[in-house]
């Protein structure tokens, strides 16, 4: 998603599952070798590597982290082969099935980083909202616009939320709560995705997501659509893309019904995918994606004070809480996450813009009296 967070251009032809998941592990290695001399976090390496273009912009950086330049010297030294790890697109899994890897694996590194819903299938869905923005009236004639391009055969050249997209959403989130700081995520990946099918993605993201839930209720698709909308970092990320109002801190009214038309026909999906079906969780580990405090330091970065003021107040009343879910495997991660939201790397591109801004405004002056001068 390039206009937002993750739209990417379409790419050459599907690589290899398992010369890609050989990298994988090879650049891994080299992460967990670099890690012990530079006191950093081998899977953050791993996957902050593979995140170029897109997926390294500015709110990929603060939400996913900054990638390791120096890393990246060390592994064009020891195996500069594994650059084809970067911009990746689409790959083949075992069961035929296409999927778009970058996606996945910078949508895992945010899942690591506690922010599950932003960085997969909520972002999505905003995108696809955006698309079909002021082509209906209601969420109803939304989602049957949006039948179109939703999880159709797509490498990202036509759809906002094609197939390839939804399986990264779905499987960055699965495999994602399964990491620890130790996990060969090479091994986790291809674990998961021998003899996978559709209904096993769907259950276990839909356990992971929302918990224990009955697919065939109506309330189904309104607990997906509250999920979007409550879950901090996707507060964040509709307000930069104009989609949130500081008045009431609550999504605008007149991108409601095309973001709950997206969410409705994800839950469409997903309940046939487990045939409506009652999903069980086996856990209650609920976490927290993003802490209210942390979403105001977030805007208070992007320097508006007022949304930042009403961030906080609506998540001290209660108004907006978060309800992402993962495993227990990135609880340090969240913990991290919800009591401070590192900014520095934004402030800072924020000088550097204002200082460019400057400059160029001095070099305009002085060419315009130096043009005077001369007439």
């Amino acid at each position: 998603m390039a206009a937002l967070f993750f739209w990417v251009a379409p790419r050459a032809a599907a690589a290899d599952y398992d010369e890609t998941l050989d990298r994988l592990g090879r650049l891994q290695d080299l992460a967990v070798s670099y890690a012990a001399e530079h006191d950093a976090d081998p899977i953050l390496l791993t996957l902050g590597y593979t995140r170029t273009g897109d997926y390294n912009t500015t709110m990929w950086q603060l939400t996913a982290g900054a990638r390791d330049t120096e890393f990246e010297s060390y592994v064009s030294q020891n195996d500069s082969d594994l650059s084809a790890l970067q911009g990746m697109n689409t790959v083949t899994l075992p069961s035929g099935q296409a999927i778009d890897f970058g996606h996945l694996l910078a949508s895992m590194n945010l899942v690591y980083n506690g922010i599950p819903i932003t960085g997969s299938w909520g972002g999505d869905c905003m995108e696809l909202a955006q698309a079909y923005y002021g082509q209906a009236s209601d969420a109803a004639g939304y989602a049957e616009a949006m039948r179109a391009t939703f999880n159709i055969d797509d490498d990202g050249s036509t759809s906002k939320f094609g197939d390839q997209d939804l399986r990264a959403d779905l499987d960055s989130v699965v495999v994602g709560s399964q990491l620890t700081k130790d996990t060969d995520i090479a091994d986790a990946l291809r674990s998961y995705y021998d003899g996978l099918t559709d209904y096993d993605r769907a259950y276990q993201f839909i356990s992971l997501s929302f918990g224990t839930v009955d697919t065939s209720s109506t309330g189904f698709a309104d607990t997906i659509y509250n999920a979007v909308v409550s879950d901090s970092g996707m507060q964040l990320l509709f307000y930069m893309n104009g989609m949130w109002t500081v008045d009431g801190w609550t999504i605008d009214e007149s991108y409601a019904p095309a973001v709950r038309g997206a969410t409705d026909l994800l839950a469409e999906y997903l309940s046939g995918a487990v045939n409506g079906e009652k999903v069980k969780s086996e856990t209650n580990n609920r976490l927290v994606a993003m802490g209210g405090q942390a979403l105001a330091d977030a805007l208070t970065a992007l320097g508006d004070s007022d949304a930042a003021s009403a961030a906080l107040a609506a998540a001290e009343s209660g108004a907006s809480s978060t309800v992402s879910s993962t495993s227990a495997a990135i609880e340090d991660a969240t913990q991290t996450l919800q009591s401070h939201f590192n900014v520095k790397i934004f402030e800072l591109l924020l000088l550097i813009v204002a200082a460019l801004a400057v400059f160029f405004l001095i070099m305009s002056c002085a060419l315009f009296v130096s043009h005077r001068r001369r007439h």
